[in-house]
């Protein structure tokens, strides 16, 4: 008998540190394979399982197999922990299902974080949940927006920069769209008069479209897309991903070309390909490397196709910036302000979950703290924390707490220590130095073999 789409699997059916769910979907034939970032197999019944790592960007290899010996002890704890509850019930595996889809560079956080925490102490997710991140996202469960109208910004955003190459005044574009005052404000004056744009801005223009027509038509951040689209709607959208990218035979690569040959530049590449730096190092500091590195940015888009990403909007100002300026650096935003407010967030976050799991009231913590000079404040997440978790403790809401604590510390897409640029290593070091550690109670159990 074939299963619902999104139905568990029985739990003794899946390994602590894995979730899996039915696709809806049958096969007669065996199935054992790697979906990127899950498994996809067969049971004796020929019902489609996918199987994800609830560990946060742990992935299979291109056979379907999960290398669980390489596991850490901070995972295999988290495991242990896990196997000690005994059954869980379907409300506690959605909800770590959906500790594991929570990204830290989601637009959402931190209410997405808040959510959660509220979840831990009830036991169970809202029926319609908050969309907290592209791994997984939705598995077992139904999502929600954390980011109203994003499409429909992202359309007067096309429509602004429309009128503006089409000559309409600045003072007609604001009579339509007086919400975007500021953003057409800022266009226009960096941009200049559309009739002095030379060939090569113009190209870069059409090149940012690719970027923002995509944006506004499919947006990641409301909900899990491809699970609500019809066969022909996903091949819309892979054509326009693929005539968006650098290394396709499309709009993008053909434009990427044509601006390099027109600005005698050397072959652009996406920032966070390795041919990128190698390029730029080649050129001399001044105009053509500013130029090369707005043209790069623009085509790396919004970590390739991601609007969900927190600095979406700001990476788009930047591309405007730069191509009206010739530097893609905006001097009346501060530098770093927005890695300082998720790196200060997130370390709120996290030191509230270490103290809770270590059991230290919020009185004396917060007493503490106020003692030491970090830099910034962290209790407002702090309090956040112990007021969603509460003074009830089970083991489960602990196990469950842990979870989230590993997700906003380790998480490679952002996370405290993590991240894959180490970009809040600054930050935890600064900490350190004055005795704050955010693994104060996973050291802890750790030594103690608890």
């Amino acid at each position: 008998m074939s299963k619902k789409k999104n139905e568990l699997i029985p739990y003794d059916q899946v390994s602590p540190g894995f979730e899996a769910v039915y696709t809806g979907e049958t096969s007669s034939a065996s199935v054992r394979q790697s979906d990127m970032t899950s498994t996809l197999y067969s049971d004796e019944d020929g019902n489609l399982i996918g199987q994800l790592c609830t560990i946060p960007w742990i992935f299979p290899n291109e056979r379907g197999q999960w290398n669980e010996d390489t596991w850490d002890d901070t995972v295999k704890h988290l495991c242990d922990m896990q196997i000690k509850l005994g059954p869980l019930t379907d409300n506690i595996r959605r909800l770590r299902a959906h500790i594991t889809s929570l990204i830290p560079c989601d637009s959402g956080l931190p209410v997405t974080i808040d959510e959660i925490l509220f979840a831990i102490t009830r036991g169970k997710l809202d029926r319609v949940s908050f969309r907290n991140g592209c791994l997984c996202s939705g598995m077992a469960k139904q999502i929600r927006t954390s980011q109203p109208g994003q499409a429909g910004s992202m359309r007067t955003i096309h429509s602004v920069l429309q009128a503006y190459l089409k000559g309409t005044p600045k003072e007609d574009t604001l009579t339509t769209h007086p919400e975007a005052a500021g953003f057409i404000n800022r266009s226009y004056e960096w941009l200049g008069a559309a009739s002095q744009l030379s060939t090569v801005q113009r190209k870069m223009m059409d090149r940012m479209f690719l970027t923002i027509e995509y944006f506004a038509k499919y947006s990641v951040t409301a909900i899990d897309t491809l699970a609500t689209m019809t066969e022909s709607e996903q091949q819309e959208m892979q054509a326009m991903m693929d005539d968006w990218s650098h290394d396709k035979d499309g709009r993008g690569a053909a434009l990427d070309t044509e601006i390099a040959d027109k600005a005698g530049l050397p072959k652009i590449y996406p920032q966070y390909d390795p041919g990128y730096q190698k390029m730029l190092d080649k050129l001399e500091g001044g105009q053509k490397q500013e130029l090369y590195k707005t043209c790069c940015a623009i085509a790396s888009g919004v970590q390739s196709l991601s609007d969900c990403h927190h600095n979406t909007f700001r990476y788009i100002e930047n591309w405007i910036h730069g191509i009206g300026t010739s530097r893609l650096d905006i001097p009346t935003r501060k530098a770093q302000s927005e890695k300082q407010r998720l790196g200060r967030m997130l370390f709120g976050y996290a030191l509230g979950l270490d103290k809770w799991l270590m059991r230290v009231p919020l009185q004396f913590l917060l007493l503490d703290l106020g003692h030491i000079d970090l830099g910034f404040d962290p209790r407002n997440n702090i309090i956040r924390v112990y007021a969603c978790l509460g003074e009830k403790r089970t083991q489960v809401k602990e196990w469950l707490a842990a979870c989230l604590w590993y997700n906003l510390v380790h998480n490679q897409q952002g996370g405290l220590v993590g991240c894959w640029s180490h970009a809040h290593s600054g930050l935890i070091q600064q900490c350190e130095d004055k005795g704050v550690i955010v693994h104060e109670w996973m050291d802890s159990v750790l030594k103690n073999g608890s």
